[in-house]
């Protein structure tokens, strides 16, 4: 089964965006995480914020 992360950034709205990738995912497991060991091992990757990357940037 294939991971799709959600780094958790500690910004934003993490639960609408991990629960919008598991109804569209057909199966995906998605893992919403702050552990860079959890993203290395993903599948793919989602670094929510949009209009918002200047304070994600700050905030990493």
């Amino acid at each position: 089964m294939a991971t799709v992360a959600v780094i958790d950034y500690g910004m934003g709205n993490i639960r609408s965006v991990s629960k919008a990738l598991e109804h569209v995912s057909g199966g995906t497991r998605v893992v919403v995480t702050h552990e860079a060991e959890a993203v290395l091992q993903a599948d793919r990757v989602v670094l929510p914020g949009v209009g918002a990357l200047q304070d994600c940037v700050s905030e990493l």
